[in-house]
């Protein structure tokens, strides 16, 4: 009885350090770097999403994933690389949240689509970054085909956003929302084709996004076989 009620204080008290963290974490976010959306569809106008998506951006920054979610703040998952959730740095936070889904992105890992798919199926959007990294040097990473799998596989549209990736005190970070569109299943065509072609795809238009937000038009993005490997400045590193 005693350990009992000792565990239901430790939970409690865990349960306190979550909420006063994320919301410190989203107040500090959207304070700060005062992010303005740019809506560019016409179904979607607000983050407040009237059914689940897989919601996919360019990755530039540690902080891109939090700000998503302090975005996106209701009904919704994240997908989060494995190794990061068992850093012991972050373990302590990641593996208390009940919205985060773990991927082993350095082995062939389907468990994670598994629990996606039923936050969908939950009402819950999913967010995921396909690069599986940051890049630093401007360009985009291959784009993983997990995503184009998870949204052709349970219908759900994707929402890709373009993200800046400035963020510095005094600059309005800039973030453009395009129309949703879905994946639908092709016959004649592999999968995996299939997928990849729909994963550069999406990664193109996410990139377009991105030059949008950064006020740059025109810029070029290489396929992902020709895009060349970053070379990380050693502070990223």
């Amino acid at each position: 009885m005693i350990e009992k009620t000792k565990q239901f204080f430790v939970d409690l008290f865990w349960k306190l350090v979550l909420i006063l963290v994320v919301y410190g974490v989203r107040t500090y976010l959207l304070v700060i770097y005062r992010p303005k959306m740019t809506f560019l569809g016409e179904s979607v106008k607000s983050t407040n999403l009237k059914q689940p998506m897989v919601i996919i951006a360019n990755h530039t920054s540690m902080l891109d994933p939090l700000m998503v979610q302090a975005l996106f703040f209701h009904n919704r998952s994240i997908v989060v690389a494995k190794d990061q959730i068992e850093d012991p740095h972050f373990s302590w936070a990641l593996k208390r949240f009940k919205n985060v889904i773990p991927c082993d992105r350095f082995n062939l890992d389907t468990e994670w689509a598994l629990l996606a798919k039923k936050e969908l199926e939950k009402g819950n959007s999913v967010i995921i970054f396909p690069e599986g990294k940051c890049r630093y040097d401007g360009l985009l990473n291959e784009f993983k085909t997990g995503f184009a799998f998870l949204a052709r596989s349970t219908g759900a549209p994707v929402l890709s956003l373009g993200i800046d990736g400035i963020y510095k005190l005094g600059h309005r970070m800039q973030i453009m929302v395009d129309e949703p569109e879905k994946i639908e299943r092709v016959k004649g065509i592999p999968s995996s084709k299939h997928l990849a072609e729909r994963s550069e795809y999406f990664r193109q238009k996410v990139w377009k996004l991105k030059q949008r937000a950064l006020g740059q038009m025109g810029a070029i993005l290489p396929v992902s076989a020709e895009t060349p490997e970053e070379i990380i400045p050693e502070e990223n590193k």
